[in-house]
């Protein structure tokens, strides 16, 4: 195991984004080093319903799954570790910055 006290594997983190509809994908520390995580994308499940189009959800831990706009094998995305912000690794775009599961679901909507 990894010198890192902040992360473990097994620690959850979700993306959140979109334009007109929230895109919630949750992800899964695989790999661990003392400055990198390895995530991998996990499925998740609707808890509570607002309309047809809207609701929260939670993630399933250990069920992985595949994530299209990671473009790498086993959709696992690298994330360099920044212990300034030890709840949020940074990405380019949206779907690929990652903020710590507190354990409470997360509110996603869709309008297609």
């Amino acid at each position: 195991m990894a010198k890192n006290q902040m992360y473990q594997i097994g620690d959850i983190f979700y993306s959140s984004w979109g334009y007109e509809q929230t895109n919630v994908t949750f992800w899964q520390i695989v790999k661990l080093t003392e400055k990198t995580a390895w995530f991998r994308p996990i499925k998740k499940q609707s808890v509570e319903s607002y309309t047809s189009m809207s609701g929260k959800t939670i993630p399933l831990p250990n069920e992985f799954t595949d994530y299209p706009l990671a473009k790498t094998k086993d959709s696992i995305v690298r994330k360099r570790i920044n212990l300034e912000h030890p709840n949020e690794f940074y990405g380019t775009d949206g779907w690929n910055t990652f903020y710590r599961y507190n354990g409470q679901p997360v509110y996603e909507s869709s309008y297609y």
